[in-house]
């Protein structure tokens, strides 16, 4: 297993809306774990988990 922390800018608007839908979410072979809003140069903070490290680059 290969986690990777993927940090995202928003919309001020949509940070909240953001991380109830990113939560859970399936990307090919990896799955968003959590997803939090963070302050600073990025909006939120997401760990994904993939089974290796070329399905997380996918």
């Amino acid at each position: 297993m290969v986690s990777a922390y993927v940090l995202i800018s928003a919309e001020p608007s949509r940070v909240q809306e953001l991380v109830t839908e990113l939560r859970g979410m399936r990307l090919a072979d990896s799955v968003i774990t959590n997803v939090h809003a963070v302050t600073g140069r990025f909006d939120l903070i997401a760990l994904v988990e993939s089974p290796d490290l070329q399905s997380l680059g996918n």
